[in-house]
């Protein structure tokens, strides 16, 4: 009997078949998608706290202000983080040195208290990830901050290290002037300054109860920098660092804010440590070269920020001149400073040329004014280079309150060790509580620390291969 046709396709998948088959590929499809989220850095937006197949992983953060890291840390624990399977916690943390993400203002001082504590960055450009507005608080707003006198204000270093230097640069009529005023007003907290001084450097979010706040015209921008792994840090928490970053980073949302130019040496000034940190691994006060008085080039800062201590310095040069020249040796001597007539762009003169007579060095070294910015770096490779040439065995004995002209470390720091070659040395001796220069240091054979007038004469004489 012939078949009749069905109007029905005979190798049709029945309706069950077909149902099963789709909810198979959803399923397969919610799996995948569940596989694939969970990698580096994985949040979850529900509210509700994740299973972690790994356990908890703190993830230790340090800061130069805790209200500013403590608001970021909430903000992150908020959404459940997890990374590589760890539910991380994260956990505000003292030292840098234990630290996977340190948030500071992204300025050279956080990096040489970085360097200090043999940290480094894992990423080369840190991400803004908090900005707040920073004045004036007192029992009477002033009607403009920015006319306050600096003597009226205390800078609560402790609890307020960025406003301080903010506003410390903002009030002051030069860097020197700001770090004098950080140093000499400087408390611990903001309850010592409401007893110390008619006004108090803040942030906006910090100023105690009953005081009103006089804003600024300018804002501290904080930045999260991830930390590569130490010896207190794994890998781990490493990686956790990069995702905390990357979620601060992108709940940062405000525009740009206005955050001023200001030098490193009023950063410095404003930390805790009034730049101990940055300044530790120098000896402070005479340290003897080694090697005993040799043909000397002295290298002299005459910037602005030396005015303080140019006359000490002054005397130092002088004795150590002197005592070099009266062993047999010849003397020279260099100042320094940014260019103040106009068409002028060395930064460096050449003031007293290789002499066996002191005296001109002494002369010389009693006739300089101050101004300007350091630019170190640019005398330094100079002077060594020059001395070099002369083919005798010498020494470039530099007289510094920090550098202006930075850039690349290495580079520099292989610049001028090429340049000295065996038969050249480097003395540094730094004046004053500035950021003093790493790689500078690192050039140098011997380095020492004079913080005050009554220790920089002594150090150029030590420095200088003199006992003082």
């Amino acid at each position: 009997m012939a078949r009749h046709a069905s109007g029905k396709n005979n190798y049709a998948l029945s309706g069950g078949v077909i149902a099963a088959l789709v909810v198979a590929v959803l399923l397969f499809g919610v799996a995948i998608a569940f596989v694939s989220t969970r990698g580096d850095g994985d949040t979850e937006a529900s509210g509700q706290a994740p299973a972690c197949v790994a356990g908890d992983l703190a993830l230790p953060v340090a800061a130069t202000d805790q209200a500013v890291a403590s608001s970021l840390i909430d903000a992150y624990s908020n959404v459940n983080p997890v990374v590589r399977d760890f539910c991380v916690k994260p956990t505000l943390v003292e030292s840098i040195a234990d630290a996977a993400v340190y948030i500071a203002p992204n300025t050279p001082v956080a990096h040489q208290e970085l360097a200090a504590q043999n940290r480094t960055a894992s990423t080369s450009e840190p991400s803004p990830v908090y900005a707040e507005k920073v004045g004036l608080a007192g029992a009477q707003a002033p009607a403009s901050a920015a006319e306050v006198e600096l003597g009226a204000v205390a800078f609560p270093v402790n609890d307020e290290p960025s406003a301080s230097a903010l506003v410390a640069a903002t009030l002051a009529p030069n860097d020197q002037d700001a770090v004098n005023a950080l140093t000499n007003q400087r408390v611990a907290t903001l309850d010592d300054a409401q007893e110390n001084a008619q006004y108090i450097a803040t942030a906006e979010s910090s100023v105690p109860d009953g005081l009103n706040f006089s804003p600024l015209d300018a804002a501290i921008v904080y930045t999260a920098i991830p930390l590569n792994q130490g010896d207190n840090v794994t890998e781990e928490q490493s990686r956790a660092g990069q995702d905390f970053v990357r979620v601060a980073a992108e709940n940062f949302t405000e525009q740009p804010a206005e955050q001023p130019t200001i030098s490193d040496i009023v950063w410095a000034a404003a930390t805790p440590s009034g730049g101990e940190e940055i300044t530790r691994n120098t000896e402070t006060g005479a340290t003897i070269a080694d090697g005993g008085p040799t043909n000397t080039l002295f290298v002299l800062d005459t910037s602005e920020a030396m005015a303080p201590y140019l006359d000490a310095a002054a005397q130092g040069i002088a004795a150590a001149a002197e005592s070099v020249a009266g062993a047999g040796h010849q003397v020279a001597l260099w100042n320094y400073s940014s260019p103040l007539t106009p068409g002028v762009t060395q930064g460096y003169r050449r003031n007293v040329t290789f002499t066996p007579n002191a005296g001109e060095v002494v002369q010389s070294a009693n006739r300089f004014m101050t101004g300007g910015q350091p630019q170190t770096r640019e005398a330094v490779t100079a002077a060594v280079r020059e001395t070099a040439e002369t083919g005798l065995p010498s020494r470039v004995v530099v007289v510094t309150t920090g550098t202006a002209d930075g850039g690349d470390d290495e580079a520099f720091a292989q610049a001028v060790t090429d340049a000295a070659g065996a038969g050249v040395t480097v003395s540094v001796v730094h004046v004053g509580e500035g950021q003093q220069d790493q790689a500078l240091r690192r050039a140098s054979t011997s380095a020492a620390d004079a913080p005050s007038q009554g220790q920089v004469a002594d150090a150029v004489k030590a420095a200088s291969g003199i006992a003082p």
